[in-house]
């Protein structure tokens, strides 16, 4: 099933265009990059954001949404399909002190949660895709000292977790689809410490994965039928790897986690069954990977690097999950990327070509055919 399911996105994704865009946080500015063949990433645009940009998320309805910490905002930007270029479409203010830190989408891509780290709220809003507006559709707040990092929300949509780095818990949440609000479900406690940062669940929605960035750990946490979380695993990484953002292949056969302090990333391969994950092998990246992407086709993962100002981009082998280095990108100087996105369009149809009716012209007289 997952194999014919990965042969049918490459088959219909010949004729689409995939784009990476960049949260850079010191230089304010989303990098705009078309993948071209073998994974290579050529500048298209640098677009200014309102400032401080920590996250950034593709929206599969064609737009691009940031949260902008130095500017307590968010914002959305469209994008143009034929050059994956940005267009600021609107920004909202989310609070005087509420340092967004991420923003993610829900699977259909109408709503967004912000993970404010500063008032230790998420902020909830609708995307309208038409005129491209946010509209604020809700608030949750978490305890005081929370400081909320990242939220993730099964595929189905029913429910979602908020990793709070300052308490060492993640928050369980209950949503119907196709609405907004989140209904909470409780916390789940983590050893004091621990210091929920990254968070990613599998494709089949049964497995919710934590790195956690102080106690350098993985977490595996079970999905029960109701959303409350129960440990299935928990894998120590070496000291001092500062686990931050990680990612699941499509399959949901490899997690991919990048390590800032190690500067590198560490594979797992994930059991199908129990949800347990066993080290495959590590690449090395640029200084302080913070950020992992893949495009659509799971064919490349590109990797954020903050402190060399660089993208690290390797070929995926989707058989075994390892990684192979494949180029460096480089990005202005001190432009502090923090985190990175994929987005894949399909090309805009041809338009067909005029069918001739009849003869075709002739030349007459030594002058050229009128066209029909």
């Amino acid at each position: 099933m997952l194999a014919s399911l990965g042969l049918c996105l490459l088959s219909g994704l010949t004729k689409a265009h995939t784009f990476v865009y960049v949260a850079n946080y010191n230089n304010s500015t989303i990098g705009v990059y078309a993948e071209q063949d073998h994974g290579r990433l050529t500048l298209q645009q640098a677009i200014r954001t309102p400032g401080g940009p920590e996250s950034v998320v593709a929206d599969k309805r064609g737009f691009v949404v940031t949260a902008d910490s130095l500017a307590h905002a968010v914002s959305a930007y469209r994008v143009n399909p034929a050059n994956g270029r940005l267009t600021r479409a609107a920004v909202r203010l989310e609070g005087p002190r509420s340092n967004p830190f991420s923003v993610t989408a829900s699977p259909s891509g109408r709503f967004l949660y912000v993970a404010n780290s500063g008032d230790s709220t998420v902020g909830i809003y609708h995307l309208h895709s038409g005129p491209g507006t946010l509209a604020r559709a809700g608030r949750v707040h978490e305890q005081p000292g929370a400081k909320p990092y990242a939220v993730a929300l099964t595929p189905n949509g029913r429910y979602a977790y908020v990793a709070n780095y300052g308490n060492a818990t993640i928050g369980m949440f209950q949503r119907k689809p196709g609405h907004a609000a989140l209904t909470s479900l409780g916390v789940f406690h983590e050893p004091p410490g621990d210091g929920p940062y990254g968070l990613s669940v599998g494709p089949d929605g049964r497995f919710l994965y934590v790195a956690d960035f102080r106690a350098n750990v993985l977490l595996v946490l079970s999905i029960g039928p109701h959303g409350r979380l129960t440990l299935k695993d928990r894998v120590i990484e070496p000291y001092d790897h500062h686990p931050d953002s990680l990612v699941i292949d499509p399959s949901g056969r490899y997690l991919f986690v990048a390590n800032t302090s190690a500067n590198d990333i560490s594979v797992f391969h994930i059991d199908q069954a129990s949800g347990r994950i066993s080290h495959v092998g590590r690449v090395p990246t640029g200084s302080y990977p913070f950020s992992l992407t893949l495009d659509r086709a799971a064919r490349f993962v590109f990797a954020v690097n903050f402190g060399s100002s660089t993208i690290s981009r390797y070929r995926l082998d989707r058989h075994r999950g390892t990684l192979r280095a494949i180029g460096t990108t480089h990005e202005p100087s001190y432009a502090d990327p923090y985190g990175i996105a994929a987005l894949t369009i399909r090309a805009p149809a041809a338009p067909p070509t005029p069918k001739i009716s009849g003869n075709p012209p002739v030349s007459v007289g030594g002058q050229k055919p009128r066209a029909p």
